[in-house]
C-alpha cells in the first residue's frame, strides 16, 4: 500500500483503515507525521518519540483528524521543489543557459538575475533580450 492510499483511507474510508495491518501504519509513520506537521507542528512533535508505538499514533491521527475532515485535506498534497522549479521555468520566457552567460559575462550570480525578473520584469526581460541578440 502507498502513502496516499493509506491517507485516503484514513480520512474517507473508516471500514477499510480499521482492516489495515500495523506493518503497512508502521512503514508509513515517518511521512504521514511530518504531512501532519504542516498543519498541527506541536502535536507532531510530541508524537516524534523514540520509543512511541508508532501504529498507535497513526490511530491517533485517524481518530483526532476524522472529527474535522471527511476528505482529504488540501495541505496533505504540498508540491515538492522540484515541481515548483518545473513552474517557474515554465513562467520565464528565458533559458536556463541564457541567464547563466549573462550571469558570467556581468558577473552576477543567478539568483539575483532571477529576483530582478520578478521584482522588475520590463528592464531585465529587455536586458537579457538583448543579450540574447548579442550571444547568437
Amino acid at each position: 500500500m502507498e502513502l496516499f492510499e493509506l491517507t485516503k483511507i484514513m480520512f474517507e474510508d473508516p471500514q477499510s483503515y480499521s482492516k489495515i495491518p500495523p506493518g503497512e501504519k508502521r512503514k508509513h509513520f515517518f511521512m504521514i507525521n511530518r504531512r501532519m506537521s504542516i498543519q498541527f507542528p506541536l502535536q507532531s512533535q510530541s508524537l516524534q518519540r523514540l520509543k512511541i508505538d508508532e501504529v498507535s499514533v497513526i490511530d491517533f491521527w485517524q481518530r483526532f483528524l476524522r472529527q474535522q475532515y471527511t476528505k482529504t485535506p488540501f495541505w496533505m498534497y504540498t508540491k515538492g521543489s522540484k515541481k515548483i522549479t518545473e513552474e517557474k521555468e515554465k513562467t520565464s520566457t528565458f533559458k536556463e543557459t541564457t541567464l547563466k552567460s549573462f550571469s558570467l559575462m556581468y558577473g552576477y550570480d543567478i539568483k539575483m538575475i532571477k529576483e530582478a525578473l520578478e521584482f522588475f520584469p520590463n528592464e531585465m526581460k529587455k536586458e537579457l533580450n538583448e543579450h540574447e541578440k548579442m550571444i547568437q
